[in-house]
């Protein structure tokens, strides 16, 4: 199979486990007779399942996909368990909800016992530095359209900018302003890709007063123009999923 998450395509054989987090702009290309289960639950079950570990909150958070070895499924109760959501997912048997619940943080934490060796190393971080950075992103996802400044943010957070700007480089790499920017581009590819809308609507919607520029913003960080990627993007082929649960 083929995945794409956000910016970033890799080819994988089975088995392999995928992490498509809210916000990252994502595609599959399946090959005939792949089977697997696709899973989608909402941000805050996440946040609740990974509420006692760090480790498994940021397993959460990064978009990331990486191959296993079928010792390693094995290894794990994850055939087992999929197969018990997909079949309470179906039933409306009394209980649902707290079955599911409970099946669900079974499942999630033999996906990460799978896949937390295969996927990118997270440096050990102090922990405040994470916890202002995770605000910083709750509050980014909030008030994306409103191209905020990095003064208002660190004004909400209660740290200064160069506070905010250790955090930031020390949990992901990057500066505050290059974040911002990368979800917003995001942002725009998803809403190229997935909606109808003309490209000038897709640039009052992100917050932008003024659509050449936005076209500008989008063609220096993509190489292609807002109407080239979607004409790209609607040229491959749609994405198979398989059985979900929520």
């Amino acid at each position: 199979m083929t995945a794409r998450l956000d910016r970033e395509t890799c080819a994988l054989r089975g088995p392999c486990v995928v992490i498509a987090p809210p916000g990252a702009v994502h595609g599959f290309e399946f090959e005939a007779d792949t089977v697997g289960w696709v899973c989608s639950f909402s941000i805050g079950l996440a946040q609740d399942l990974s509420a006692r570990s760090a480790g498994f909150r940021r397993f959460l958070e990064q978009p990331a996909a990486a191959a296993l070895s079928t010792a390693t499924v094995l290894a794990t109760d994850l055939v087992e368990l999929s197969e018990m959501l997909l079949r309470e997912f179906e039933r409306s048997a009394l209980g649902r909800e707290t079955a599911l619940r409970g099946l669900l943080g079974a499942w999630a934490a033999n996906v990460y016992r799978a896949g937390q060796s295969k996927m990118p190393d997270a440096t050990e971080v102090d922990a405040r530095k994470r916890e202002v950075v995770a605000k910083f992103r709750e509050r980014m996802e909030r008030h994306l359209r409103e191209h905020a400044g990095i003064r208002t943010y660190c004004r909400v957070l209660g740290v200064s900018e160069s506070q905010l700007r250790r955090a930031c480089l020390a949990v992901t790499g990057q500066a505050p302003v290059a974040l911002i920017q990368l979800r917003m581009l995001v942002e725009a590819e998803r809403q190229l890709r997935y909606t109808a809308m003309p490209v000038t609507e897709v640039a009052y919607y992100l917050g932008f007063e003024d659509p050449a520029y936005f076209s500008r913003f989008f063609s220096r960080r993509t190489g292609l123009s807002p109407k080239a990627f979607r004409a790209q993007s609607c040229s491959h082929p749609k994405p198979r999923l398989f059985c979900s649960a929520t």
